[in-house]
């Protein structure tokens, strides 16, 4: 076949090809190579001209960095060596590119070298992974013009903020390739970074309606900001040429813009990649702006719930505290923060317990504001009463946890129990009274349904109390009564009840018995206790007298024999009637 094929292949190709000879000292160490032959693409990605390199050596006649090329040659040394092939990466500063290398020996003592321009790639990483690394944080203005430069190639960078107004703008950052620019611009009073500069029409009318444009040199742009022998100054020490603006924009409004000053024999390179990079910075510059608007936000709110006189804590949708503040730790007794945030509020036992996991699962789940109370007793032991404000937390319109106010109205609840004590409670003998029948003992029994628990509900009367009244007088017979009420009570449970419905008759409710012969066992003991002698001191303290006291009790029972308050109350009296019938002092065995 034809090898002038291959060669056109070559020559056409958008990979960077040179074809090289090692140069070697007296010792055989190889200390340069020599241009053999290269393609457009070679051209193109270097600058370098094949008439210019041809027969020339690298590091002696063409590189002008003389240390960073002796490095290629050690390189390059190892595929003479070894004669195989190798692969690297490497960033060329003298070309201001990222290139992935192959290089290969060929015959004796060369080797031939394919260069990818890997520049474009290699920058859309650092920059996407700056961005997202940085996102929200104090933005870094020397690593943003940094990268401008690196993307560009300018002799000098400088990266301007735009005021809200789109108007006024101030130099953040310069970013110069050389040191002698920087200390010449200070020799001539410029001081550049921290500058404010007014708005000048000439300048965006210059720039209206291009993301990119290009100036023959400074004094075209600069008009009169800055004084025309100044600008001479500068073109005239640096060699200045061509003059960059590149403008960052979000949604039409200019945030701020790239000044890039190139030499005379410099162009803006990577046009492309500097587009990319100006709309991922308008987006990134209006985000981090957002975010730490929000960031203050956040920290002010924080700040005021810190130090707030109700608890706050807030979760994620697993139930995972987020933050609570001081208030809500004192609240439950917590010893740290550390304890508390250890807690999940939808998976906590207790807090299933008390119905607030279910409440703030149906807050974070339906979107939903929530408002109750509860009663709760902590991890660390305080038994508290506190009013719950559930708050879904939104995010871009989607929920990612709950905001939770926890008011302590321990306080508040007790003086109510208290007063709600006092409303329901006979004050003779402490026992409640008929208005517990339509609060309490209704409560006891929807929790008897919910449950599925079976209770017993008992009509106590005094047996002949009238007698006792006219004969031992009334200060006797409520003696008797307090003595009845408190005998009764020492044999209740928490959840039981006694309930004075009249004079000398006693409502005694069972909660949760299991078995009738339960409630049996209880009927027995109670009669036992109030059935009996009583003996009373008389008003002055000198005499006591003895009376014996009996008593007649009706039961039934929830829910055989109904499940309203008012049935149950039937079928006791119905059964007390029975026992006095029968002639008193007994309790209904029908069990």
């Amino acid at each position: 076949m034809n090898k002038n094929i291959y060669i056109e292949a070559i020559e056409n190709s958008d990979c960077a090809f040179a074809y090289h000879k090692a140069v070697f000292d007296d010792n055989n160490k190889m200390i340069d190579y020599i241009f053999l032959d290269v393609n457009k693409s070679f051209e193109k990605e270097t600058g370098l001209k094949k008439e210019n390199i041809i027969n020339k050596r690298f590091v002696r006649d063409i590189a002008l960095n003389e240390e960073y090329a002796r490095a290629w040659v050690d390189i390059y040394e190892k595929v003479i060596i070894d004669k195989k092939m190798i692969e690297f990466e490497d960033y060329s500063k003298e070309y201001n590119k990222h290139f992935k290398i192959k290089a290969y020996y060929s015959e004796e003592n060369c080797f031939i070298t394919l260069f990818t321009d890997k520049t474009f790639e290699k920058k859309i990483q650092e920059i996407a992974k700056y961005f997202s690394e940085n996102m929200g944080e104090d933005v870094d203005y020397k690593k943003i013009v940094q990268l401008a430069h690196e993307i560009t190639g300018a002799e000098v960078s400088a990266f301007n903020l735009f005021d809200d107004d789109g108007k006024n703008f101030t130099t953040v950052s310069v970013f110069a390739e050389s040191k002698v620019i920087e200390n010449g611009l200070r020799l001539m009073n410029q001081k550049i970074v921290g500058r404010k500069w007014a708005y000048d029409p000439a300048r965006e009318a210059l720039t209206a309606g291009r993301a990119i444009t290009h100036f023959e040199s400074l004094d075209k742009l600069t008009g009169r900001t800055i004084s025309k022998e100044v600008v001479k100054q500068l073109i005239t020490a640096f060699q200045l040429g061509e003059v960059v603006v590149a403008k960052i924009e979000k949604d039409g409004k200019v945030l701020g813009d790239f000044t890039l000053l190139f030499t005379k024999d410099e162009r803006l390179e990577n046009q492309g990649l500097l587009k990319l990079y100006l709309s991922q910075l308008g987006l990134f510059i209006e985000k981090t702006r957002i975010l730490q608007s929000l960031k203050e936000s956040q920290k002010r709110f924080y700040s005021l719930a810190e130090y707030a006189p109700v608890g706050f804590v807030s979760s994620n949708t697993n139930g995972e505290i987020t933050y609570a503040n001081k208030r809500l730790l004192e609240i439950i007794d917590s010893p740290s923060y550390e304890k508390t945030a250890k807690i999940n509020l939808l998976e906590f036992p207790k807090l299933i317990k008390s119905g607030f996991s279910e409440k703030l699962k149906e807050c974070i789940d339906n979107d939903r504001e929530i408002i109750f109370e509860m009663s709760y007793e902590s991890t660390w032991g305080r038994h508290i009463w506190v009013k719950v404000y559930l708050t879904p937390n939104k995010e871009n319109g989607r929920v990612i946890g709950a905001n939770i106010i926890v008011d302590d109205i321990t306080e508040r609840k007790e003086v109510e129990e208290e007063l709600k004590d006092k409303v329901e409670r006979d004050p003779l003998t402490k026992a409640y009274n008929r208005r517990a029948i339509d609060t309490i003992l209704s409560d006891r029994l929807e929790d008897a349904r919910d449950n599925k628990l079976s209770s017993c509900l008992a009509v106590l009367d005094v047996d002949d109390f009238k007698e006792i009244n006219d004969e031992h007088g009334h200060r006797a017979g409520d003696k008797v009564l307090k003595y009845i009420a408190s005998r009764i009570k020492k044999e209740l449970r928490e959840k039981d009840l006694i309930i004075r419905t009249g004079g000398d008759e006693f409502l005694i409710y069972l909660h949760d018995i299991r078995e009738p012969k339960d409630a049996l066992k209880s009927m027995d003991r109670i009669f036992n206790k109030i059935t009996g002698k009583y003996r009373l001191d008389d008003d002055l303290g000198e005499r006591s007298k003895t009376i014996y006291i009996r008593s007649s009790i009706g039961v039934s029972f929830y829910p055989k024999d109904g499940e309203e308050v008012i049935e149950l109350m039937a079928k006791a009296d119905k059964s007390l009637y029975e026992v006095k019938r029968s002639g008193k002092a007994n309790y209904d065995t029908d069990l």
